[in-house]
């Protein structure tokens, strides 16, 4: 496995799941007053009132707008929203801090530029996109609480970037997207830009403060690399008073909702996550 293969390979989710081509606008953002980059969806001729704030996985090494534009698009019909997808910079061109630095420019573009109130905003992080949207909110809630969006989806998130154990090590030998060659290159990468264990456990959103998060829907497969972390961040946010919700489904990869196009447990999932989010 190398970077450029990992690199091509989330690109081409849009292969399994494109976009229909049939959304009002799609419109690239690269916002100079804001820092902000990204893709800006528009469903149907008016705007809508939420909006979904999309932050794509990939092991931060990985992942872009383009491909998920597909699944990004489905979720925002299906929940009746328009959808932000917000590009970061990558490792290991870049630095973590500059991962959460693009989201949080993103994010105040969202509320900034376009003018969406923080209450009509769902946060939809995937795997280390689910770290970054934790990380986020984590910020808002230290410095700036009536910024928090409404509610948070995080779809088997990367949490923990402290030495890997667990299942972060026993499932990769079967799991179909972060396998031992993709563990094998990205792990070492985040270990060298983060540096000592002190500040792995202190960059890891598990470890970091919950209070006053907004509600969480968290999607994992019990036999997947990121199960372990998951259930410690639902357990820990649980215990600072967030509102959790988990559902668990078993046997399956990492990100299998991403495969929706494949399995019907991936169609399963995103509709959970779809009806959560139109719930509250």
């Amino acid at each position: 496995m190398t970077m450029r293969r990992m690199r091509f390979g989330l690109n081409q989710i849009e292969v399994w799941v494109p976009p229909t081509g049939k959304a009002y606008s799609t419109e690239r953002i690269d916002c100079k007053e804001t820092g902000a980059s990204g893709i800006y969806m528009q469903i149907n001729d008016r705007p809508s009132e939420r909006v979904i704030f999309w932050l794509y996985g990939g092991a931060y090494l990985s992942g872009d707008c383009v491909g998920n534009l597909g699944t990004a698009e489905m979720v925002a019909r299906k929940t009746n929203c328009d959808v932000f997808l917000a590009e970061y910079r990558l490792l290991p061109e870049h630095e973590f801090v500059d991962c959460i630095k693009d989201a949080h420019d993103a994010y105040n573009y969202l509320l900034t530029v376009k003018k969406v109130q923080p209450s009509n905003v769902f946060m939809f992080g995937i795997s280390s996109g689910g770290g970054i949207a934790v990380y986020l909110m984590q910020d808002l809630a230290k410095a700036a609480r009536d910024k928090l969006p409404r509610a948070a989806v995080l779809m088997c998130p990367f949490v923990e970037y402290t030495e890997p154990k667990g299942s972060l090590v026993h499932y990769v030998k079967h799991d179909l997207i972060v396998t031992q060659s993709v563990y094998a290159v990205g792990i070492p990468y985040l270990a060298k830009k983060l540096g000592s264990h002190e500040n792995r456990v202190k960059e890891s959103p598990v470890f970091r403060p919950f209070e006053s998060l907004p509600p969480l829907c968290v999607v994992i497969s019990e036999h997947e690399c990121c199960y372990d972390m998951t259930i410690s961040l639902v357990n820990n946010a649980r215990a600072q008073g967030v509102n959790v919700e988990i559902a668990v489904w078993k046997y399956l990869c990492h990100v299998f909702p991403m495969l929706s196009a494949m399995i019907p447990e991936g169609k399963e999932a995103i509709n959970y996550m779809c009806e959560w989010m139109k719930h509250h």
